[in-house]
């Protein structure tokens, strides 16, 4: 009966403690907060290669930047139990996390509940973009020879797709150089059908011109002859 009475009472007592934290923030002013919050931006850098302590090299590691935090917010990033941020600037914090998904939940030391949360997604570096056979493909139209990429793919996967892009980009940009020449000639021969009187009558007069000028000539020496 007494370890019942014990636990009714824990009850009460936690019911009436929240009611009592919960009472020091309005509805007004946790509007306010979280307006304040809603202008937050997360933005990440990817930090390329990192060689850790051990000598190994990892390319799944980014600084990601929390912007415009307002005083008295404070976060908790899931799924991480303890965040070591550092201050960039004012009202700006970062903190180094990898590829994968994060949850930042915002909380008010004023009204000590959830506020706000963020989730953002790390993307996957892709190592087959530091390749030899990538050097000269586009990332952004070969997609195996981009940034990021999500899929696992074999190396042997990887070369086959490559080969098989080379020979159809060779294919389409020769087509591409093709039809720019027929393009060319189509646009010429469209002018000559469509201007043609203009360009027929300069060139007949000029003929006409030197012709009669040729004639003038051979009469003048024929007669320089008499």
């Amino acid at each position: 009966m007494k370890k019942y009475l014990y636990f009714m009472m824990t009850i009460l007592m936690l019911c009436l403690f929240k009611n009592i934290v919960n009472a020091e923030c309005t509805n007004e002013e946790l509007n306010d907060i979280k307006y304040q919050v809603s202008k937050i931006t997360i933005s990440y850098k990817h930090l390329g290669e990192v060689i850790k302590d051990d000598g190994s090299t990892v390319y799944n590691e980014f600084m990601v930047t929390a912007n415009k935090v307002p005083e008295g917010i404070f976060i908790h990033l899931y799924p991480m139990t303890s965040e070591n941020f550092e201050s960039l600037d004012d009202n700006t914090i970062g903190i180094k996390l990898t590829t994968g998904s994060w949850k930042y939940d915002f909380y008010s030391s004023k009204c000590e509940e959830i506020v706000d949360s963020i989730n953002i997604n790390l993307p996957t570096f892709n190592i087959y973009s530091l390749d030899p056979l990538c050097s000269e493909i586009d990332g952004n139209q070969f997609k195996l020879c981009g940034k990021y990429y999500e899929e696992n793919v074999s190396r042997e996967d990887f070369e086959q797709r490559l080969k098989l892009y080379k020979q159809l980009h060779v294919k389409e940009k020769k087509e591409k150089t093709d039809n720019n020449k027929l393009n060319i000639i189509s646009v010429i021969v469209d002018f000559f059908v469509k201007y043609y009187l203009y360009i027929l009558i300069p060139i007949i007069f000029i003929l006409l011109v030197v012709l009669i000028l040729k004639i003038a000539i051979k009469r003048k020496d024929k007669q320089l002859l008499q």
